[in-house]
């Protein structure tokens, strides 16, 4: 029995040993990876960037394009619905009075 027991404390302290000798391996390993892994995660960063500035560049005139011509049709279709209101005020009552009842009879149907 004591044999067996000796065994087992050798098979276990050589495990052990094993176990350690792979965590050494995989810590010096792991420190020149992380190194490498930073570097790398800095380079992908930078490529972003740099693809970011680019669509920048190449897309940002026609948004701000796009952004002054919604503006000035928000602010055309204001002015026309203004001079509608005002040139045909019990018109724009009956109709908005209309729109009130359908929504609400829409609305109780559900």
């Amino acid at each position: 029995m004591r044999a067996a027991s000796h065994a087992n404390g050798k098979d276990l302290a050589k495990e052990i040993a094993l176990l350690k000798a792979q965590l050494e391996e995989l810590t010096e390993s792991m420190s020149g990876t992380g190194q490498s892994m930073v570097a790398r995660g800095e380079e992908a960063l930078e490529e972003t960037l740099n693809s970011a500035r680019e669509l920048i560049a190449k897309y940002g005139d026609t948004a701000k394009a796009i952004a002054e011509d919604t503006i000035s049709l928000k602010n055309k279709a204001t002015d026309k619905l203004v001079e509608q209101t005002e040139a045909h005020p019990l018109t724009t009552l009956a109709a908005v009075v209309g729109i009130g009842f359908l929504a609400g009879w829409l609305c109780r149907r559900q």
